[in-house]
């Protein structure tokens, strides 16, 4: 980037900050209210260090815009899901971000419908592929006719299907682990956000990080279509927030894997 596109893109941060402040009756700039997920790690918690990817780049925000954070913690019900809870919260106008919010092809219709915007995404988390560390297998394209395991249904399950490769579908995470672990896989592919959140079980080792854009999650901040001025600050801060490699740094800090997309668009 040239000295002065970045003086210009300095510029117009701070033009749309200034634009998306909201003043308290104090005078000053009012807390940025942000519902978030109670205990959702590695991207949320409550109680435990560290804070999550969602809460730190939600701060960081805030930051950049001069406000201080009002949090709303969601607790999600089994019934409704994300979509109740975006209904809500961000919807009902109790908060002006939803932090966290996993999107993938045609999220943003169900948004539009909502009369939500979701904002660039600040994370993309893939899937990684495990074997036990005693195994000569160090990439997919090693793993050739070998028994690989992945959950059922996921993104993971169809690129092996996809890919003729010889799949095992589980579950879920927990037994797919187990199998691994007693031998009975050559290898497995787990989201890289199970990865972050949970240590391995004894003998497990990381091998790679697949780049496949069809395996990749995004996540996003979540505003008002209406809050137009704040969805646009926003979207300049987390340029910002990539540009200065603040977004690589919250991401290696809360345990994902290196060489994750993680900002891509």
């Amino acid at each position: 980037m040239t000295r002065s596109a970045a003086r210009l893109l300095h510029g117009l941060f701070g033009l749309l900050a200034c634009v998306a402040l909201p003043v308290s009756a104090g005078g000053t700039p009012a807390a940025l209210g942000v519902c978030v997920v109670e205990q959702n790690p590695p991207f949320s918690s409550r109680t435990v260090a560290p804070a999550g990817v969602d809460v730190e780049v939600a701060q960081a925000i805030a930051a950049r815009l001069g406000r201080a954070v009002h949090w709303q913690w969601i607790t999600l019900q089994e019934r409704g899901g994300l979509g109740r809870a975006l209904k809500e919260s961000v919807q009902a106008g109790s908060c002006e971000l939803f932090a966290g919010l996993p999107v993938t092809e045609g999220s943003d219709d169900d948004l539009s419908a909502r009369g939500l915007v979701a904002s660039q995404p600040y994370v993309s988390v893939g899937y990684v592929l495990l074997t036990p560390a005693a195994s000569a297998i160090g990439s997919m394209a090693e793993v050739r006719a070998q028994k690989i395991g992945a959950v059922t249904a996921t993104p993971a399950d169809l690129y092996l299907l996809a890919g003729g490769f010889n799949r095992s579908p589980f579950a879920g995470s927990a037994a797919l682990l187990e199998a691994l672990a007693k031998g009975q896989l050559g290898a497995g592919l787990l989201w890289a956000g199970r990865v972050a959140g949970e240590a391995l079980p004894a003998g497990l080792v990381v091998r790679e990080t697949l780049q496949a854009p069809a395996l990749q999650t995004r996540f996003v901040m979540v505003s008002r279509r209406s809050d137009t001025a704040l969805t646009g600050a926003v979207d300049a801060a987390l340029g910002a927030l990539r540009g200065d490699g603040t977004l690589d740094a919250i991401a290696t800090r809360n345990g994902l894997p290196p060489a994750i997309g993680r900002g891509g668009n």
